[in-house]
């Protein structure tokens, strides 16, 4: 049985900066998506939307399992977002600036790099995982890597099977290749700069851990998670009494 979302867990004061940040960039996507739809490209101004909807109300999203996320966890998704769907897709980055599809490309497996170290970090620090800090490590990357991987064979399998047959319809194009490289050269540059972005985003992660371990504290994001999943144990245990 699912649990309510009707009450929110304690993720203690947010600070007045995280709290004005997230706004700022909630408005801003909100303005990039219905300029979007303005200029005629409706399937990106829609996604846009959509993806901001998902994350302002993830408890819609995910039945009731995930009621609320992290105030860092939802910048880092607004951020990547706007950059993708609004400036890549909808104002042509890609095809405008020749290196942001590699900036891309190391971003956003930066930003799953980190969160992704401050899951596992927040399952460890519950006690529900043991391992190392440097394994844990390597199965973020790891992870990560295999995500990009599965992406660029995504790529492949729509240019060279689905866009036949629906490339008339969506306003997307051709995936691989660009005008730096040909399509081989352009995937393997892409898990090239999968691999550093992975790498920087976990190593960031350490770092942040690190640090919080010698103030004697937690960071912020775990703690946050560790609010989520302590208040979905308590609904999780109301729900089977």
């Amino acid at each position: 049985m699912n649990k309510s979302c009707t009450t929110t867990p304690e993720f203690g004061k947010i600070k007045p900066w995280k709290r004005y940040l997230k706004w700022f960039l909630r408005i801003i996507l909100i303005v990039g998506a219905v300029s979007a739809i303005l200029v005629g490209e409706v399937f990106f101004g829609v996604l846009a939307f959509i993806a901001l909807a998902i994350i302002t109300w993830p408890r819609y999203a995910t039945a009731n399992r995930v009621c609320h996320i992290p105030v860092e966890i939802e910048i880092l998704f607004l951020l990547v977002v706007f950059l993708e769907l609004i400036l890549a897709d909808a104002n042509s980055f890609y095809t405008r600036f020749d290196y942001y599809d590699k900036f891309m490309h190391i971003l956003v497996p930066a930003v799953l790099g980190l969160i992704g170290m401050m899951i596992i970090y927040t399952f460890y620090a519950l006690g529900r995982l043991k391992a190392s800090l440097g394994v844990m490590f390597a199965i973020i990357v790891m992870v990560v890597m295999g995500v990009g991987a599965a992406l660029e064979m995504s790529e492949y399998f729509y240019d060279q099977i689905l866009y036949p047959l629906i490339g008339q319809w969506l306003p997307t194009g051709l995936t691989q290749g660009s005008n730096l490289a040909p399509p081989l050269n352009d995937t393997m540059e892409d898990l090239w700069a999968n691999l550093f972005g992975a790498l920087l985003g976990a190593l960031i992660g350490v770092w942040l851990i690190k640090k919080a371990e010698k103030e004697g504290k937690e960071p912020t994001i775990v703690e946050e998670l560790e609010a989520e999943i302590g208040f979905t144990d308590s609904a999780d245990e109301e729900k089977g009494n």
